[in-house]
């Protein structure tokens, strides 16, 4: 093993320009498959109307219809993520979701839609253990932080551009029609079209100017999956803090994205144009700020010697959106509830990139792929499959009128919280010592390869 396989060089492209640019592009895919996964939550009245769907079979779609397989499939990808070329794993990804979402806009009825939906969710789950395992070996632990957060923003730019892309596309397609052979595309089916289409310039993107990451374990073999689950079970109270606790938080954090703006649309009377326009601001600028700031805190708070730091801040984050998201939820003015949304969405996206980063300090470089996966089934079969599966029946069998959605979402997201924050305080000494020890076992290794060399 050479010196340059344990420290990324600037020889093997991983110069700090370079490093900063994948990101960049890695944070374009996840712009845009953010946009493929949120989209529906602005045309939910639209489809419901158009295939005559309830709140919980909406609650599917938008949640276990896209996050199983999502969830499952995340396992052999992030296995392929830590052995293969992560590179072409996320290329061939995004074809495969954007072909999928593209399909979506020729659904004839709920179950062609949950396929569809299905098979959108397996082209993403190639994308998040594939790029964080590529962010971890091409920064440092001290700007980890920094990187992690870029990447997510791809979470609040892409669900903002879906919100104003899909509220003007669909306030145009109700006086406009596509005409094609066997019918016309109109309203929520040209925007799944148009949206699906754009995977392929991006995967041309990708495939002639990003080149795989160097490894920072260079040419060693990673584990099996039996490895896997040995760490975190010798850190069972660490890894089920950070899996189990975030992921519970995470479902306030969908809830937020995925039915508010139904939420909005039936409480507050807002047309789709008017709609898009407010939470494409709210979810890319202030999702996109919140995002920014919680990189910032973390890389500082590891720079002052906290080994938990981004725990630190994920926590202080939950707290703060408890009152903010609550409010805007129940409170009848339409321009408090928005500013209290806004608000809300900025503390959400804080804790968006440090959830994952955490993963990153607990885990050896040659699993983080497999355990970012392991993390991502728990808490996306929580966020985005559990949480709007029972926030759609809650509001459809315990609520009534306009505001019976907005209800559902304030006891949802209560619960929520209050449990997740519990979690992760009760694991958090656990969490500093599975750090602590995790970074002796690498010193260690890098010690012991350098040693071999010389």
């Amino acid at each position: 093993m050479t010196a340059a396989s344990l420290t990324p060089s600037t020889k093997t492209g991983t110069s700090s320009r370079y490093a900063i640019y994948v990101v960049l592009v890695l944070m374009l895919a996840y712009m845009l498959s953010f946009m493929d996964r949120v989209l529906i939550s602005l045309m939910i009245d639209p489809i419901r109307a158009d295939l005559g769907l309830g709140d919980t079979q909406v609650g599917l779609l938008v949640g276990f219809g896209f996050v199983l397989l999502y969830s499952i499939m995340g396992i052999p990808f992030g296995a392929m993520a830590d052995s293969g070329n992560r590179r072409n794993l996320i290329i061939f990804g995004v074809l495969g979701w954007s072909a999928a979402t593209a399909v979506s806009g020729f659904a004839a009825g709920f179950m062609t839609l949950l396929a569809a939906r299905a098979m959108v969710g397996i082209g993403e789950a190639t994308l998040s253990p594939a790029a964080y395992s590529t962010i971890a070996d091409r920064f440092e632990k001290k700007r980890l932080g920094f990187a992690v957060s870029l990447y997510n923003m791809g979470v609040s730019l892409g669900g903002g551009v879906a919100m104003l892309f899909g509220g003007m596309l669909v306030g145009w397609a109700m006086k406009t029609s596509v005409p094609l052979p066997w019918g016309e595309l109109t309203g929520w089916r040209l925007a799944f079209v148009a949206v699906g289409l754009l995977g392929i310039p991006l995967a041309i993107l990708m495939g002639l100017t990003v080149r795989e990451a160097p490894r920072r374990r260079g040419n060693v073999k990673a584990p099996p999956l039996s490895a896997v689950f040995e760490l975190a079970k010798s850190h069972k109270l660490a890894f089920g803090g950070v899996i189990i606790g975030y992921s519970i938080l995470v479902i306030a954090a969908y809830g937020a994205m995925l039915w508010a703006p139904a939420h909005f649309a039936r409480a507050h009377a807002m047309p789709p144009a008017q709609l898009g326009l407010a939470f494409g601001i709210i979810i890319g600028v202030f999702g996109t700020i919140g995002l920014a700031i919680g990189g910032v805190l973390s890389d500082r708070s590891a720079k002052k010697g906290h080994a938990d730091a981004p725990v630190r801040i994920v926590l202080g984050a939950a707290i703060i959106q408890f009152p903010l998201l609550l409010g805007g939820y129940l409170v009848n003015d339409t321009n408090i509830a928005l500013v209290l949304i806004a608000a809300g969405m900025a503390t959400v996206s804080t804790i968006g990139g440090l959830q994952a980063g955490t993963l990153q300090i607990l885990t050896p470089a040659s699993m983080r792929g497999r355990m970012t996966a392991i993390y991502l089934l728990v808490a996306n079969m929580a966020g985005m499959g559990l949480g709007p599966l029972i926030t759609g029946y809650i509001s459809e069998h315990f609520f009534e009128g306009p505001s019976s959605l907005g209800k559902a979402l304030a006891v949802v997201t209560a619960v929520s919280l209050v449990v997740g924050v519990g979690v992760i305080l009760i694991a958090r000494k656990a969490i500093i010592a599975a750090v602590h020890d995790n970074d002796r076992k690498e010193a260690a290794a890098a010690a012991e390869a350098a040693l071999a060399q010389g």
